[in-house]
């Protein structure tokens, strides 16, 4: 299969241009927001301050978004956030401009901008098989996979920080409003997908029950709750050593540590790149759990890599292989979701993908945090390696690791 063979489909090309200048405007609001507020005169404290509002708007709004996917069309969903988000993005920016931003107007901007991003993705994933052929969401997926450590990632840290290097910080924000505001325009271009009418006579369910049905399908099903059972731990064990270890290692290993730093992280974008296109030319495999999860634990036994050299070299290859196994992992669960759980609660499952990925990583950063006081490095670094593979073990002990009957979508 031709991995870029959906971007043949006029229907899905104005979808991934929508996708893919939301990445590029959310990995280009990190830099730009960090680069307004220290342009104020913030210390690390104040930074600290503003920026964590956006990973806490992403929280917020990630359960709730699975519900209001699964309850509106998927198409003003996404005009809605792409709209309200060139708004802010530019208010922001002009404010700036001005000279009248303040240190709670961009705490402000980053809680909208973070909570508004998060009902785009589960909208996003939930429209895919309503405008993709059943044959073409593996390498749908590959894409998009390939896309965010492409364009998130190194693509628009870069072209906004030459902006701003360029420039002012208020340019770095106009381009991203400026990326929003045609990933709008393409949204627009979408068709509206027809999807089978509820039956008549059926009380309309309140968004609380619609939330607790989803997590009870998600617990019931055995395939969703064994992977994403792993998924939080394998978050929980690797986030940490790779966001707050690995860099001290290479600051305290090397003089110039930070720049060998971006380069193993670049490494492991480039792996991702090239593992997600690979599984994009792939057919959904049969044993689709056992493969998804295998492809996870084998990935991240390269994290041990660490524990016994500082060679930039080889701890850059073991992330190459962790991205590219990370990214085909995910390019099964993105397509897996999309074939085999109900249109209905497909919004659901999604956002509580999205919300454990995110839940996870600030709780590893102050765990490895913790634990670093406490524990050699080489401990923990041994740790991320080995605990997804504990983990999938046990869950194969327990028999929650078996091929599911692909014919029944409930509890399987």
């Amino acid at each position: 299969m031709n991995p870029l063979r959906p971007l043949a489909s006029p229907a899905y090309r104005p979808l991934f241009a929508a996708m893919t200048l939301t990445i590029f405007a959310q990995g280009a609001w990190a830099l730009y927001l960090a680069m307004q507020t220290l342009d104020l005169g913030a210390t690390a404290a104040s930074l600290s301050s503003v920026v964590a509002w956006s990973g806490i708007g992403l929280l917020a709004g990630s359960l709730p978004a699975g519900v209001i996917a699964d309850r509106f069309p998927k198409k003003k969903i996404l005009l809605s956030v792409l709209g309200l988000n060139t708004l802010v993005a530019t208010l922001t920016a002009g404010l700036a401009a001005a000279g009248t931003v303040t240190f709670w107007m961009l705490g402000l901007s980053a809680f909208v901008i973070g909570t508004t991003t998060a009902f785009f993705f589960p909208a996003y994933t939930a429209l895919v098989p309503l405008v993709v052929p059943a044959d073409d969401l593996m390498a749908v997926n590959g894409l998009e996979g390939a896309t965010r450590p492409l364009i998130g990632q190194a693509l628009a840290p870069a072209v906004v920080g030459a902006v701003i290097g360029a420039a002012l910080p208020p340019a770095g924000g106009f381009v991203i409003a400026g990326a929003l505001a045609v990933a709008f325009l393409a949204a627009l271009r979408l068709p509206a997908p027809t999807v089978p009418d509820e039956p008549a006579g059926q009380p309309d369910p309140s968004p609380l029950r619609d939330l607790r049905d989803g997590l009870a399908y998600a617990a019931r099903t055995r395939w969703i709750r064994s992977s994403v059972i792993f998924a939080a731990l394998m978050g929980l064990g690797v986030t940490g050593p790779l966001e707050v270890l690995l860099p001290t290692l290479m600051r305290e290993s090397h003089a110039d540590g930070a720049a060998l730093y971006g380069a193993v992280l670049a490494a492991l974008g480039v792996g991702g790149l090239v593992g997600s296109l690979v599984a994009g030319s792939w057919h959904t495999p049969r044993r689709f759990l056992p493969a998804m999860v295998g492809a996870w634990t084998v990935g991240c036994l390269p994290l041990a890599a660490p524990a016994f050299t500082a060679d930039p070299w080889l701890i850059g290859a073991g992330l190459a292989l962790y991205g590219a196994l990370i990214g085909i992992g995910m390019v099964i669960w993105g397509t897996v979701l999309q074939e085999h759980v109900p249109a209905a609660m497909l919004g659901r499952i999604a956002s509580l993908d999205f919300f454990i990925s995110i839940a996870f990583m600030p709780l590893s950063i102050a765990l490895t945090g913790i634990l670093s006081r406490h524990m050699a490095p080489t401990t923990l670094f041994l740790g991320a390696a080995l605990l997804p593979l504990a983990t999938a073990a046990t869950l194969a002990a327990l028999g929650q690791l078996r091929t599911p009957d692909v014919t029944d979508n409930q509890y399987s």
